[in-house]
């Protein structure tokens, strides 16, 4: 376990899955107002198994609204802050998925999928019986019982890797280094194109080379502010250590991910509000 709060639980992933789920995470409201929780964009694809009360959602700055009923759903990959509201008798399980984890067991180009939609598991694809799994485990009420279900599932039923994946796989290091040009590195070291690699990221994952640099530098933001949410924060000084031109440049990505100022979401953060669900993007070694 990695992280516990009142209305929620982050549980580790077993060694099998590791390059497949970067997380669990339960999240549950028994008595009392709804709660309004918010978490990290990840650029994740995120699988939703509700066995409660519907779940308000929404992306960004928007308020919870788009309900999220019993059953199993799907949302990514995680551009934008996901709010969502729980109400009494929440009792939900999200998986997160890593890197190309998701198209491993639904083989589905994650270009498809747009990041702000909630997709019904049943209508991306007729491959599982997904109403199936979900009876028999809303049927259980160990949370860990659950969580090995689910596992057994997706070893079931996940494929190899393909081969045109392997060089993003093996390249995915540049991306942690600021001296390199990840696409052009890749490109060079599989003797392919940038262009074919810049498709082939696209389909196995669902965003841009780009996309990740840019959410990796901010994600390094976030972490820092998690870290250290005793400390007055200094954004002069975080524009500087993480190589934003200016403020307003800094500004722009808070808006971008989460719909809010840096101000606001480090009051979010002190109100507990903020869950990160997955820590990294990285597929292996963490």
């Amino acid at each position: 376990m990695e992280q516990d709060d009142q209305n929620g639980r982050l549980y580790p992933v077993e060694y099998a899955l590791k390059e497949v789920i970067n997380s669990y995470y339960h999240a549950y409201h028994t008595e009392g107002e709804p709660v309004v929780r918010h978490f990290s964009p990840n650029l994740e694809i995120t699988m939703i198994f509700n066995f409660g009360t519907a779940v308000r959602g929404s992306f960004g700055s928007t308020a919870p609204k788009d309900e999220i009923k019993q059953g199993i759903f799907v949302i990514g990959p995680l551009r934008k802050m996901l709010n969502f509201e729980l109400r009494p008798g929440a009792d939900a399980i999200s998986i997160n998925f890593k890197l190309n984890g998701f198209y491993r067991l639904f083989k589905i180009p994650l270009n498809e999928l747009d990041g702000e939609s909630i997709y019904n598991a049943e209508r991306l694809t007729d491959q599982y019986n997904f109403a199936a799994l979900w009876k028999e485990l809303s049927g259980m009420s160990n949370i860990e019982a659950r969580l090995l279900m689910i596992s057994n599932y997706v070893k079931t039923f996940m494929d190899e890797n393909d081969d045109a994946v392997q060089p993003l796989l093996s390249g995915e290091h540049y991306f942690y280094n600021p001296v390199i040009q990840p696409v052009k590195a890749i490109a060079a070291d599989a003797q392919l194109t940038e262009r074919t690699i810049q498709l082939r990221f696209q389909k196995y994952t669902g965003y841009s080379p780009k996309e990740l640099l840019r959410f990796l530098r901010f994600k390094t933001v976030i972490d820092k502010l998690m870290t250290e949410q005793d400390r007055e924060v200094n954004l002069f000084e975080i524009v500087l250590d993480f190589g934003y031109h200016d403020q307003s440049h800094l500004i722009k990505d808070f808006q971008h991910f989460l719909g809010t100022t840096p101000q606001y979401f480090i009051k979010r953060l002190n109100d507990k509000e903020f869950c990160v669900a997955g820590r990294g993007l990285k597929s292996q070694g963490q």
